[in-house]
């Protein structure tokens, strides 16, 4: 019976790991997202001056 327990005490601090884990996980995910976002609209806006730029020479 103490077995049983101890192997339920473990079950829930693995669950309770592993939750934090996803929650981090999809934070980070979010946030990479937005960058990556945000990054490919600064590229393009670039490569738009550029073009611009390169027409007005």
């Amino acid at each position: 019976e103490l077995e049983l327990i101890e192997a339920n005490n473990k079950m829930k601090v693995i669950d309770d790991n592993l939750g934090s884990i996803e929650k981090e996980y999809s934070a980070t995910q979010a946030k990479l997202e937005k960058d990556l976002k945000e990054l490919k609209a600064e590229y393009e806006h670039k490569l738009e001056q550029l073009a611009k730029d390169k027409e007005e020479k």
